[in-house]
């Protein structure tokens, strides 16, 4: 049998890392959309609406940050939990080839 699934602790703090925050940076930027000024939204109606755009995503992306800081939350767990499983089966493997 061939696994195809590599998990490492090393990608769960990658995958932490890159999670870590997402949720305020997209606040942030939907908030900039929102509040910008017209020198970099352009004058109105366009100004009008970029910051109709950025109120119609803001439930949508204020979802998408909520769910990255789950993934975050869970990643944390899962990380510990899977160095663990890694470990036991090392030890595991050791006692089996040192009694076969």
């Amino acid at each position: 049998m061939n696994a195809d699934l590599h998990v490492t602790t090393g990608l769960i703090d990658e995958l932490i890392s890159t999670l870590s925050g997402f949720g305020r940076q997209l606040s942030q930027a939907c908030a900039d959309i929102r509040i910008g000024d017209a020198a970099v939204t352009g004058p109105d109606p366009l100004a009008g609406r970029v910051h109709g755009f950025a109120d119609s995503w803001h439930y949508g992306l204020t979802q998408l940050g909520q769910h990255a800081a789950r993934c975050e939350t869970m990643l944390r767990t899962v990380g510990p939990a899977l160095a663990g499983v890694d470990r036991q089966l090392a030890g595991d493997l050791a006692a089996s080839q040192a009694s076969g």
